[in-house]
């Protein structure tokens, strides 16, 4: 029987074993917020990352993923839907602009455009019912909660709820 599948990329080279039995999918929309332009250094990491959300949903534990390609700077301005400057007004709202330093960039915009904001190469919110309830980067009581902590908890069969109402 079937208990386990290797899911590669704990620091030091562990393999994550993602556990598959007594556990019910994540009941959670996942959003994988993936900038269009990675740094070099930071290429290896989003990859790793993007395989590991990958695995999760081949193995049934993530059944409602997206993933959004977002501009390197997103400017702000009039925005509709989720689209990057309105899901970090969501963000702040939820967290606070401090919880999300230095993981997320705001600066004045020029040519009629408010302001600009820089997502981190991979962001990952997860919300229920439409409401934030997870955030990946992002400080929480002094605690850096990362990309794997999230995988690894997913993994796990664990909570990956850090946002509190």
């Amino acid at each position: 029987m079937l208990r386990g599948l290797d899911m590669g990329g704990k620091s030091g080279g562990e393999p994550t074993i993602i556990r598959m039995v007594d556990r019910e999918p994540l009941s959670a929309e996942l959003t994988l917020y993936v900038r269009e332009t990675v740094p070099d250094a930071a290429s290896d990491r989003v990859s790793s990352a993007l395989e590991g959300f990958d695995l999760l949903e081949q193995a049934g534990v993530v059944t409602d993923r997206r993933v959004e390609t977002v501009p390197e700077r997103s400017p702000g301005g009039d925005t509709t839907g989720l689209e990057p400057t309105a899901a970090y007004d969501e963000f702040v709202e939820s967290v606070g602009w401090e919880s999300l330093d230095p993981f997320f960039k705001t600066q004045r915009g020029t040519d009629g455009v408010d302001r600009v904001v820089t997502f981190p190469p991979v962001c990952v919110a997860i919300r229920e019912d439409g409401e934030l309830t997870g955030l990946y980067p992002r400080w929480n009581d002094g605690t850096h909660e990362s990309i794997e902590d999230c995988l690894n908890a997913l993994a796990a069969g664990d909570s990956v709820e850090n946002v509190r109402p």
